[in-house]
């Protein structure tokens, strides 16, 4: 897997924010992929699209990837990296991620498992 590659599904989720089009997004996942978001129980399948739609619901329109390190063994790529995600101009979250990248039958690479989290600490509930 090159990184031009990763650069270019990368590339594809920051569109599909932009555009507001979970599909598009959806479409870089693997068909047994796993998102593990924070906060949220682990989707699948069609969970992966109504997650990410949700998150556009919630007004996020935009996002930043940087790959900070990628490897490759056989038919998987681990890639590390930082991301930012934005309403309009305004970034409202930024952390680290882990993807595992398969190389599907066709020889593509989809996301296979995507984990992030935020660096913003967790809000304390009031007390009172």
């Amino acid at each position: 897997m090159s990184r031009s590659h990763v650069d270019a599904l990368n590339a594809t989720l920051t569109q599909a924010l932009e555009k507001n089009d979970s599909g598009l997004l959806a479409s870089i996942y693997s068909p047994d992929a796993r998102l593990l978001p924070p906060g949220s129980d682990p989707a699948t399948g069609q969970g992966i699209q109504a997650y990410w739609q949700s998150v556009m619901d919630m007004g996020v329109t935009g996002g930043r990837l940087e790959t900070v390190s990628l490897e490759e063994r056989d038919d998987l790529a681990v890639e590390e990296g930082r991301y930012e995600m934005q309403v309009g101009s305004e970034v409202v979250d930024e952390g680290k991620y882990v993807v595992v990248h398969r190389r599907q039958p066709d020889g593509d690479w989809k996301l296979a498992i995507d984990i992030w989290n935020s660096n913003q600490s967790p809000q304390t509930p009031p007390t009172g």
